[in-house]
Parts: C-alpha cells; sequence; structure tokens
C-alpha cells in the first residue's frame, strides 16, 4: 500500500495512545481522579461528531493484521466533521509496535460525494494526486461518534469518545447500524519520553488499559 508520504520511519512524529474503555459510571468518575492526581483537563477545542469511512482489502488484510497483533500496520480512512462532506480528510494510521502517527492529506469535496461511494470517490483522490493510497481496498466500514477533546498537560491530551456507531459497508451494506458495546473510550496521547510516567499513572487509576481498535469493534459487531 502506498503512504501518503515518504515516511522513513519519521520517529519525530510517532505518538503513544492509551485507550480505557469505560462504562458509565466509570466516565463519571474519570475527572474526579484526574483531580486526585493533579491533572485538571481543559477544553482547547469544542466538541464534535466525528465520521469515518475505513478502507479495507477484500480479504480484509488491516483486520486481520490488528487482530492478530502485527506490529507494523496501517490502517486507512477518509474522515469529515459534524456532518460537512464538503471538507474530508484521507488519512493513514500507521503503527510501529505500541507508536503511532497519522499521514492526512486534505481533499476539497464540493459535489459532497460520500465516501462509502467507491466509484465516485475515485476521482476526487486521483486530483488530488492520492488514489493510490487505496489501491486493491474498498470502503467496508463507516464508524461515527462524539468526540470531546482534552489538554491534561504539555503534550499530554485526552479525548473521550461516546455515542459510537457503526454500519457495515462491505460485504453488502447493512441496512441497520450497530451500538459500541461500550459506553465511552477515554484516550490518552503523549510523546515517548512520557511513556513510562504514563504507565505508572494508569497503575493507579481503577481502570483497565487495553486495546481497543473501533475499526475492529466495528466490524466484530457488524458481522453477517
Amino acid at each position: 500500500m502506498a503512504l501518503l508520504i515518504d515516511n522513513k520511519d519519521r520517529l519525530d512524529k510517532f505518538r503513544y495512545e492509551m485507550k480505557v474503555p469505560m462504562d458509565q459510571p466509570q466516565a463519571m468518575m474519570l475527572k474526579h481522579r484526574l483531580y486526585e492526581h493533579g491533572l485538571y483537563p481543559t477544553s482547547p477545542f469544542p466538541p464534535r461528531r466525528v465520521q469515518s469511512v475505513y478502507f479495507d482489502t477484500y480479504e480484509f488484510d488491516d483486520y486481520l493484521d490488528n487482530t492478530s497483533g502485527i506490529a507494523d500496520r496501517i490502517k486507512t480512512r477518509i474522515r469529515w466533521y459534524n456532518d460537512d462532506l464538503s471538507k474530508l480528510t484521507l488519512e493513514h494510521k500507521v503503527k510501529r509496535n505500541k507508536a503511532s502517527y497519522k499521514e492526512s492529506l486534505k481533499l476539497d469535496n464540493p459535489e459532497l460525494i460520500h465516501p462509502s461511494d467507491l466509484k465516485a470517490i475515485r476521482p476526487l483522490l486521483q486530483k488530488a494526486g492520492a488514489l493510490t493510497a487505496i489501491a486493491g481496498q474498498q470502503p467496508t466500514l463507516q464508524v461515527e461518534y462524539d468526540r470531546e477533546y482534552f489538554m491534561l498537560r504539555d503534550e499530554l491530551r485526552m479525548t473521550i469518545d461516546t455515542n459510537q456507531i457503526f454500519t457495515r459497508l462491505y460485504p453488502s451494506p447493512a441496512k441497520t447500524s450497530q451500538a459500541s458495546p461500550v459506553y465511552c473510550v477515554a484516550e490518552f496521547k503523549y510523546p515517548a519520553p512520557m511513556r513510562a510516567k504514563m504507565q505508572a499513572f494508569m497503575r493507579d487509576m481503577p481502570f483497565r488499559v487495553f486495546r481497543h481498535s473501533k475499526y475492529v469493534i466495528g466490524m466484530d459487531v457488524t458481522a453477517q
């Protein structure tokens, strides 16, 4: 698969992510737990509705790489916000062991083409010189959720995603959507030098940290 940029591993761009799926009572106590550790969340951006269409091969190679725990892998998606299809972003989520980074390309979409329409979206990608980014792939899953953004301290960010909805697009479009089995997901994002400190911090929190891929969860709950 062609990347959007020749990354040469771009070590300066890699970040770590720690995901914490929570039920509603845990979510309600989260900020209190952060206060106990001297962390006081501020909101640098207003909440947004995030919508993405994920692309994968006919054999679901990206899904299988994730579920198999392959260390080096890529997910491809087209994302937009607050139902505004006129401004799309093509993204590669690049994973190297536990670290990751995103490559992004803005796409103007004045005709409001939905990314799930592969035939219609191809000319848009070709015009942007990014058609190879989805070579051999097709839209497989639409994901949408409400996201809140927080800063906890310098270079330590947190997002909280709620109301996650999944719609299967391949092998055949689903007539109904499925809700996530978890109430919300808190995600902490931080640079590599903070990794040991974050691991110690999470050991003191009454929440379980484990791998949580929206793409994998969505594919599983919409399995036909």
